[in-house]
């Protein structure tokens, strides 16, 4: 009974010294650490898929670009992100980016090219616990001409049929690279835990 106590307490004291607001840098890194269930992977052959969460703040640190904010500021940017969960998809192939690495030449390449810059919304969706279905609201192919090492699509969704949902779970079809069709669930509790950047 006494080690069961001291058990429980000793877990409470490690989620009260868990931080809430970190550095842009640890907020990056919590964000990659797949234990705190923002970031999923999968590796299929030779290509990686990763789905990643992006919060608000990210968002809100970009458009600040450096500058020191004043609250206000800071809350009013957090309340123009804040309607929507953005994700990251990257497909990467041998540590490149998995659209430059295409097995069947030039043809392959420039439909991949169209269908990743016009044509995700027909592969992508997010669904909800209550099996409800939220469409793409915006996506943007980050284009880096093989510079990078992986391909990068962001997506958007409405958080409207969200809030009361245990957790959305990002679908993506087959759309010709070869990967099949892949899930990866995302708890909310999760993505609402992650911690606030301090600014």
């Amino acid at each position: 009974m006494l080690v069961r106590m001291l058990l429980v307490c000793l877990a409470c004291a490690a989620i009260a010294c868990a931080p809430s607001q970190l550095s842009k840098d640890e907020l990056v890194e919590y964000i990659r650490d797949e234990e705190n269930g923002v970031m999923h992977s999968a590796t299929l052959g030779k290509t990686v898929v990763d789905v990643q969460y992006r919060p608000t703040d990210l968002w809100v640190a970009q458009e600040l670009n450096g500058e020191t904010p004043r609250p206000s500021q800071v809350d009013s940017l957090r309340k123009k992100y804040d309607h929507y969960y953005y994700f990251i998809l990257s497909l990467s192939r041998n540590n490149k980016e998995a659209l430059h690495q295409v097995d069947e030449g030039f043809g392959q390449y420039s439909e991949l090219v169209q269908t990743l810059s016009f044509r995700m919304p027909e592969y992508v969706t997010l669904t909800t616990a209550a099996q409800d279905t939220i469409p793409v609201g915006d996506f943007m192919l980050n284009r880096t001409y093989g510079m990078s090492s992986a391909t990068e699509v962001l997506f958007v969704f409405s958080r409207e049929k969200v809030t009361d949902q245990e957790w959305v779970q990002f679908n993506l079809n087959e759309f010709g690279l070869g990967i099949g069709n892949q899930r990866f669930r995302f708890k909310r509790s999760d993505l609402e835990a992650v911690p606030a950047l301090a600014f």
